[in-house]
């Protein structure tokens, strides 16, 4: 896998997966599309997803982890390309 980081933020990648590590430390839903428009365009990184589909992805990831829900698997956020249907419903109703 490659790694970078941005503002702080580490984020490793390969084609298909994108891992950001600690990403309830990033509460702001803008510096959130900083992060990945500037990751997005610094490694060429191409997605199926859009930039507000991997936002409220994101954001469900932090508000799981501050009700301590799931904290192992909601301190990082995984970014899949091919992410199930029903689990980007949730992330949309829970992200929004």
């Amino acid at each position: 896998m490659k790694e970078i980081e941005i503002l702080g933020v580490k984020i490793e990648y390969d084609k298909g997966y994108v891992t950001v590590f600690n990403s309830y430390e990033v509460t702001s839903q803008w510096i959130m599309a900083y992060v990945l428009t500037e990751f997005k365009d610094r490694t060429g990184y191409k997605s199926k997803r859009s930039l507000n589909s991997w936002i409220r992805e994101w954001k469900a990831h932090n508000r799981l982890y501050r009700l301590g829900l799931f904290e192992s698997h909601t301190k990082d956020c995984d970014l899949e390309e091919n992410e199930k249907w029903y689990r980007r419903l949730v992330y949309w109703f829970i992200g929004f």
